[in-house]
């Protein structure tokens, strides 16, 4: 089952939701248990968004004191530099470090626990995406591309050539990137996860690997928001989900004409 859904923001209005058509989000089921749990917040007018989701191993998921969780402040005011969402993303990891350890009766190994995210703000024009989602910009009319996930830490006798960069980008979809309870995985610094948004015009936060799919080109020439983009980003999630037996989801963002 595929849904395009606008999410609510959870600040005081009497119906909690408030008309931001500039962002949504498809979702595709493919279990009925909802695996992975996808939690989609809204703050300041829906303009700042967060999508977060828990894994485990074998469709098993952590299971944490939700009511424990603690993330910090998401309004970074009207203007940002990178520093204040660095240290934005520093606070994340540790409120997502510690949410997997929330619950000291948790059957799950340690191990095996982990949490990705994605925060956009975009009024502002920054985001931080950890973990499991791929994300993918347009400036301008150019075609959407590829941001790539940063590289794992190497060890110090070893020096990042071309060479060592072509192999490591060949198998980064076997790196975890995502927070596990002892930190952020595979050598990664939260300042890693730190995107600039500023000058981008659309953009897709996916958990399916997009660029790996048949229509990657027609997807990213077409508009986020354009049948044709819907239906060949469908058709990626479906297959990806399939082949992993859990849920997607994909954001899409269109800056509006006012900004």
């Amino acid at each position: 089952m595929l849904s395009a859904t606008p999410t609510e923001r959870t600040d005081a209005v009497p119906n909690g939701h408030v008309h931001y058509e500039a962002c949504d989000q498809l979702l595709w089921k493919f279990t009925e248990q909802e695996y992975p749990e996808f939690r989609i917040d809204r703050y300041h007018y829906s303009r700042v968004v967060r999508v977060l989701h828990l894994r485990g191993v074998r469709g098993y998921a952590p299971n944490p004191r939700w009511e424990a969780f603690a993330p910090p402040d998401p309004w970074l005011g009207k203007t940002a530099e990178r520093p204040a969402v660095e240290a934005l993303a520093i606070k994340y990891v540790e409120a997502l470090q510690a949410l997997l350890t929330s619950n000291p009766n948790d059957a799950l190994h340690r191990d095996v626990r982990s949490a990705s995210m994605a925060w956009f703000s975009f009024v502002v024009g920054w985001a931080v995406v950890i973990g499991d989602y791929s994300l993918y910009m347009r400036v301008g009319d150019e075609p959407l591309r590829e941001i790539e996930k940063p590289l794992p830490g190497l060890p110090p006798e070893v020096e990042l050539t071309d060479e060592v960069r072509a192999q490591l980008n060949q198998y980064k979809a076997m790196f975890a990137t995502d927070v596990g309870v002892d930190g952020l995985r595979g050598g990664i610094k939260p300042e890693d996860c730190v995107h600039d948004l500023r000058g981008v015009t659309e953009l897709l936060c996916s958990t399916t690997p997009l660029h790996n799919a048949p229509g990657w080109p027609r997807i990213a020439a077409a508009s986020v928001f354009s049948a044709e983009s819907a239906g060949l980003v469908a058709e990626a999630m479906r297959a990806h989900g399939v082949q992993r037996e859990n849920d997607q989801l994909t954001l899409r963002w269109r800056r509006p004409a006012e900004e």
